[in-house]
């Protein structure tokens, strides 16, 4: 991580890449001196601690529980405030750490109602009412204020500070402090440059987005990393389809179980954080990778789940330990996009990670 820079974790697919595991091992690693995000609570992020205790935030970077940055969630955050004090309890954040910039939206009932009246689960959507408060604040006219929120009335109820982030994350930088951000979703659900926006989220997904939102100059730009998993998934939907995955086929985790030599396959599968649904896996895609890496251009690169290449690499912590289907998979990805990878999660727990020696990563 770049000392005095703006540094990204960002999902190289359509979500689920395990951002959250990466991010929590950078804060407890690399200790950075700020965590920002553009908040929303459509999607989660998980780590589970050195403890074994499962941690899941909705709004706040997951690498807030593994060290004591101050958080900063800027002005294109779209917040449900009841969620997020629940949020904030659960986790054990202190609110003191956390300063939300005045132009965050805030989700009403009424978004949620017309995220669900709309059928919006069709596409996917995991219906927070996300969408619709954007739309709101788009629009710029007096039903738009109501997205907005006196700033006393949610200091009083989170017990957070309200202040514009973008003066504060820029000149902890001036002065040599280091900043993670940690991005939403995955880079394939970009509205502009994903897959077919039917089933897009509402937003751009990239290094030049996540620091757009902030209000971050380019010049500022750190190491991003790029987190992948050799099967991408999407989420599932309620009534209708979730839509295809360009470049890709559509297979099944009994599929996945027997390619890795699970030892029980019938339990091998997800299921997402917010909708609780079983997760859709398919092949990796390298049309989409590609895009990915053209328009992100990562600075490193963190391959989660790499015992679904192996699953004998299940828990391993060791470059030289992991079974050599993993090695090779890892060697050919790098060989052929020009990226390190530089981390290889092995497992859901904290430690269940592979710090790739340099020069392995060559």
């Amino acid at each position: 991580m770049k000392k005095g820079k703006f540094n990204i974790v960002i999902g190289a697919q359509a979500g689920s890449e395990s951002k959250g595991k990466l991010s929590g091992w950078l804060c407890d690693k690399e200790t950075p001196d700020a965590l920002v995000m553009a908040a929303s609570p459509n999607a989660g992020h998980t780590v589970i601690t050195p403890e074994g205790e499962k941690k899941v935030s909705y709004h706040l970077p997951i690498g807030s529980v593994m060290c004591n940055a101050p958080i900063y969630l800027g002005p294109t955050s779209v917040i449900n405030l009841d969620n997020l004090a629940v949020e904030i309890s659960t986790l054990g954040i202190d609110p003191a750490r956390i300063t939300i910039d005045p132009r965050a939206a805030i989700i009403h009932k009424h978004h949620i109602y017309l995220e669900h009246n709309n059928k919006l689960s069709d596409m996917g959507s995991t219906l927070q009412g996300i969408g619709e408060c954007r739309i709101h604040k788009l629009r710029r006219n007096d039903k738009s204020l109501a997205v907005y929120h006196d700033k006393r009335v949610i200091e009083t109820k989170l017990g957070v500070r309200i202040a514009s982030t973008s003066p504060i994350i820029n000149n902890m930088m001036r002065e040599g402090g280091t900043v993670l951000c940690e991005s939403t979703q995955g880079f394939d659900l970009d509205l502009e440059h994903g897959i077919d926006p039917i089933y897009c989220t509402t937003k751009m997904i990239n290094p030049a987005m996540c620091m757009a939102e902030a209000g971050v100059s380019p010049a500022f730009i750190g190491d991003v990393y790029g987190v992948l998993r050799p099967y991408p998934i999407r989420v599932n939907n309620r009534t209708g389809t979730s839509g295809p995955y360009t470049g890709s086929t559509e297979i099944t985790w009994p599929i996945v179980a027997d390619r890795c030599g699970h030892p029980n396959p019938e339990e091998l599968q997800e299921i997402t954080t917010t909708t609780k649904l079983p997760r859709r896996v398919f092949e990796f895609s390298d049309v989409r990778f590609e895009h990915f890496m053209s328009i992100c251009q990562p600075t490193s690169l963190c391959v989660q789940f790499a015992n679904y290449i192996d699953w004998t690499a299940y828990g391993v912590r060791t470059f030289a330990d992991l079974p050599s289907p993993v090695v090779d998979w890892v060697k050919d990805l790098q060989r052929r996009y020009g990226v390190p990878v530089d981390f290889i999660g092995t497992g859901p727990q904290h430690m269940d990670m592979v710090v790739v020696p340099g020069e392995e990563a060559q």
